[in-house]
Formats: C-alpha cells, sequence, structure tokens
C-alpha cells in the first residue's frame, strides 16, 4: 500500500526546514542526551539531515533513516558540504521506519517533528516501535517529540493556514508557498490535511499541487500508552526541557527506556 504522505516529502519535503527551522534549543535537547547515554545515535524520519548534521558536529556517530528518496537525496546534499572528519561520522539509510535491520545498537533513537505522529495507523506505530526495541541499548533512551493536539484550534472541524511566503526552490529557483488546510476525519479520530503548492515559474506560469497527508489523533496519554505497549516506559516533558508536561506548552517530549 502506497504511503499517502510520501508524496509531500517527494516534491516538497525540502521547504520543511524554511517553515520550521530548528532552533539551538531543540538542537541542544538531543546532544545533551547525547552526551548522557552515548552513541552512536539514530534518527529515524531523518528527512534533510540538519539535526543529524548537527548531532554529528557535536562529535557522534549518527545514523538517519527516510522513506523518501527526495529527502535522502537532499540530505546527502547536505553532508557533502560538511568536513571530511564530520561527514564520516554519518550514515543514510532509504529505508522504511517501520521495517528495519542495522545490524548494531544505539544508545539513543530519535523521531523528532512529529513525524512518529504521521505514521498512519497504530499498526505501523508498534511496528516501528518495535525496529527500536530492538536496535536500542539496554541502558539507552528513545525520545520523541509531538506537537500538542489541541481540539479548540479546529473550527467546524476545521484548520486552516495562511499562504506561506514564497520560498525560492533549492535546485529550479522557482518561488514556491503553500497553504494547508486540515480536517477532522472519522469522528475526530484522524486529521486529514491537504498541503496546496503554488509554483511560479520563470516564465511567470503558475502551476498548483495539492499533497495529502493523513494522521492519527493522539493525546499524550495515548502516547504513553503506545510506548508501554511496545516495551517503554516514558517521562513526559515540554519544550526541549525538563520541565514536567503542563498541558498547555505546545510541544510534548517523551524520553523513553526499555523495561528489561
Amino acid at each position: 500500500m502506497v504511503d499517502i504522505n510520501l508524496k509531500r516529502y517527494e516534491l516538497f519535503g525540502w521547504d520543511y526546514e524554511y517553515i520550521n527551522p530548528l532552533t539551538e534549543k531543540e538542537i541542544a535537547w538531543y546532544v545533551e542526551y547525547a552526551q548522557r547515554v552515548g552513541g552512536p545515535v539514530l534518527e529515524l524520519a531523518c528527512g534533510t539531515g540538519r539535526l543529524l548534521t548537527a548531532i554529528a558536529e557535536a562529535g557522534y556517530e549518527a545514523e538517519g533513516i527516510d522513506l523518501s528518496s527526495s529527502m535522502i537525496r537532499t540530505a546527502n546534499e547536505r553532508i557533502s558540504r560538511l568536513s571530511n572528519e564530520i561527514a564520516s561520522r554519518i550514515v543514510l539509510h532509504h529505508a522504511d521506519i517501520t521495517d528495519f535491520k542495522l545490524g548494531r545498537r544505539f544508545g539513543l533513537v530519535i523521531i523528532a517533528d512529529n513525524s512518529f505522529r504521521e505514521l498512519g495507523t497504530r499498526e505501523k506505530q508498534i511496528s516501528c516501535l518495535g525496529c527500536v526495541y530492538r536496535h536500542l541499548r539496554s541502558e539507552g533512551k528513545l525520545m520523541v517529540t509531538v506537537r500538542r493536539f489541541e481540539s479548540s484550534q479546529f473550527t467546524d472541524g476545521k484548520r486552516v493556514s495562511d499562504w506561506s511566503e514564497p520560498i525560492h526552490h533549492p535546485v529550479t529557483h522557482d518561488l514556491v508557498k503553500r497553504k494547508v488546510e486540515t480536517g477532522l476525519i472519522e469522528n475526530g479520530k484522524r486529521t486529514r490535511s491537504v498541503y496546496s503548492y503554488i509554483t511560479t515559474h520563470k516564465d511567470g506560469n503558475e502551476t498548483m499541487e495539492e499533497c495529502i497527508s493523513e494522521a492519527i489523533v493522539m493525546l499524550t496519554e495515548d502516547y504513553v500508552s503506545l510506548f508501554a505497549e511496545a516495551g517503554f516506559s516514558s517521562n513526559v516533558f515540554v519544550d526541549y526541557e525538563e520541565r514536567v508536561a503542563d498541558g498547555e506548552s505546545p510541544v510534548i517530549c517523551f524520553v523513553c527506556s526499555k523495561v528489561l
């Protein structure tokens, strides 16, 4: 079955770091845990490699997995601009994060930027966590970050963003802008987002592309229960700080340990 979420990353995944830039606080959150538990570090759904690169720059062996060939290509281009010393610490895998075998164990496994939520079914999520469990050292940590789901943001069951500012495509240099409309489906159990992209080409012509993304609606307690089912205990923090979840902060950070 084709992953409907994949089209957006294949065609427009490069825009993520412009729409949602990585912050120094996020980088520090992951690097500090790598310092605690040691490497190597594995990032699932590594995308353009921006976090993976920061971890390698901090001195750790880092491996990344992504299902999108376009994202892997972009990540490789980023790595090619690094020094040989840093680039030698990074290995990329074009693979499915729900079914992988890398032949080694890791001190830290990261699933950042809401990526875990985009696994479209509970079965895929459990499969992903099973792979993580098998690849994580006994004293290692799994770190998952997601954005808090707020039903109040959905007016009449929908949430619509404004058009973004145009961004230059990194290869064609055409101008691309996007708008996102997200609706609740299946009696509020899932979300369905329509990403509309308008590309203004050098000759002035415009083209539009629509990409669909679906995700499971999950609250904090749903994640904790799912992690427990997969053999993990979890601590819940917020906003890239070891601060107890307050029910309001937009970013939820799970730090999970294997139950042996």
